[in-house]
């Protein structure tokens, strides 16, 4: 097998996140654990990028995620090291960076796999820590890890539907097979569900058929917009940070009747849609993002 190109960026659904903020000129700092062994890579290449961060390192290396995306479809093969054990020193350490920045009314979000050695206690130290500071957390991570954040109190998840059933069914992670069949119905039930399981708002986005929307008592479904997909790897990150984005406009308190949910999501999914014609994560125009997400007002 013989690859067109190669490319080298750092990774992650928090830094794919970060990158949609600095593409739509929105503050966001990102905080990071990272091996001490990736450091000056890793801040060679965010800096490059112009992304604002602070690192919390561990002794060793970070772990790595090689994609092969194919030019000719759309079919993308990821293979995901397990990735290294930190301690619990490492993570109050990291919780300690976190705390001094936090300000009341902010959106933490909280995205892709925990590291090793991360238990509930560590999940339920996190999730504490954001509320002391009156401050929402918003959780995009593995379906294990959700569990344990919703046990612990988190206020928003926006997992996949196969992510979403996985939780609800206490089943397992270790291959999902990407079934949209029905998605509208079961995305929309499976948003409900994590609703009565705790959960204040949860977003269940179905691939390209759209994304479920519960909170409340309500439940809805926003349509994606037909778009030409050049990759679809990191939409679920573009649609985290649009929704946040669009929340945080709208005066974020622990007290959040007031906001909005749908617009939120729905200028979400005009954000994940433009990512997807861009071909690399985290990568939007800002003003394709707000015609996808006029277009997507227009059809209610």
């Amino acid at each position: 097998m013989r690859a067109e190109s190669a490319e080298v960026r750092a990774g992650g659904k928090g830094i794919d996140s970060a990158r949609v903020a600095k593409s739509l000129h929105r503050p966001s700092l990102l905080y990071i654990l990272l091996g001490d062994r990736d450091l000056g890579e890793y801040s060679r290449l965010l800096q490059g990028e112009g992304i604002e961060f602070r690192a919390v390192t561990f002794a060793g290396s970070v772990r790595v995620a090689t994609m092969y995306i194919e030019s000719a479809t759309l079919n993308t093969t990821i293979v995901n090291e397990e990735g290294p054990t930190i301690s619990d020193a490492d993570w109050d350490a990291y919780l300690a960076e976190i705390s001094a920045a936090l300000t009341p009314g902010e959106f933490v979000t909280c995205m892709g796999s925990f590291p090793q050695g991360i238990t509930e206690s560590s999940v339920a130290k996190l999730i504490s820590l954001v509320h002391s500071r009156n401050c929402l957390i918003f959780m995009d991570t593995a379906p294990h890890t959700l569990a344990m954040a919703i046990a612990s109190g988190v206020d928003v998840v926006s997992p996949n539907l196969d992510e979403a059933e996985a939780v609800i069914s206490a089943g397992g992670e270790d291959f999902f097979v990407g079934n949209n069949d029905f998605g509208r119905e079961r995305a929309m039930r499976a948003a409900q569900t994590l609703c009565k399981m705790g959960v204040k708002v949860a977003i269940v986005h179905a691939g390209e058929l759209g994304t479920a929307l519960a909170y409340g008592q309500t439940v809805t479904f926003v349509a994606s917009p037909k778009v030409q997909v050049k990759s679809v790897v990191g939409a679920g990150d573009s649609l985290a940070a649009g929704f946040v984005l669009k929340s945080e406009e709208q005066n974020i308190t622990k007290d959040f009747s007031h906001i909005d949910w749908m617009l939120s999501v729905q200028f979400g999914v005009a954000t994940a849609a433009a990512a997807c014609e861009m071909g690399r994560s985290g990568d939007v125009e800002p003003g394709r993002v707000e015609n996808l997400f006029a277009d997507i007002l227009k059809q209610g």
